[in-house]
């Protein structure tokens, strides 16, 4: 089950540099401002993640980016 608007993505950590989410699947997702890119973790609770680089380095192109992974992912 995917979501149905970006609005409907609400952090579950923020910080300096680092901002996370998780679907409703449970898959957690990682945006850190240092990197320029979104982590879609591969194992959940394993800290791995595939990188994405952002095209600009601001949170609403994460939020997209996320909101758009969660939606490819689980639709």
């Amino acid at each position: 089950m995917g979501i149905r608007k970006i609005s409907d993505l609400k952090p579950v950590f923020s910080g300096d540099n680092v901002v996370e989410w998780q679907s409703p699947a449970g898959t957690r997702f990682r945006y850190e401002r240092d990197r320029c890119a979104v982590g879609q973790e591969i194992v959940p609770g394993g800290e791995v993640y595939d990188w994405y680089l952002l095209g600009k380095n601001d949170l609403s192109h994460a939020k997209r980016m996320v909101f758009r992974l969660i939606n490819e992912d689980e639709f």
